[in-house]
């Protein structure tokens, strides 16, 4: 798991050419300040080098934050993929239960 941590944050930093700081920032640019919801650069180096998981809670903050189509929402999703593949995954359970969201309740 931590290579694939870290292999994603790179990645992600890469793609918007962003450095440890920059890239906090970009995270946590539409969320609320207030909490958890504070990411400084050492947590970011600790992800790029050391494959360290971010936490749980701050990724599910990040997709309820940022639409679909906002690469922040795909890289918390991967990231919780990767933490917890049985739930997130591509074959995890919230992907199983994607199946039946488009069954209205009776």
């Amino acid at each position: 798991m931590s290579d694939e941590i870290r292999n994603l944050t790179v990645e992600a930093m890469a793609t918007k050419q962003m450095n440890d700081r920059q890239f906090a920032e970009y995270l946590i640019e539409q969320m609320s300040k207030e909490g958890d919801n504070t990411l400084s650069h050492a947590t970011v180096i600790n992800w790029r080098k050391h494959g360290k998981a971010p936490s749980t809670d701050f990724l599910q903050d990040m997709l309820s934050v940022y639409p679909v189509s906002d690469r922040r929402f795909l890289f918390a999703l991967q990231m919780l993929a990767a933490k917890s593949p049985h739930v997130w995954g591509e074959q995890g359970v919230v992907w199983r239960l994607c199946k039946f969201a488009h069954l209205k309740a009776e």
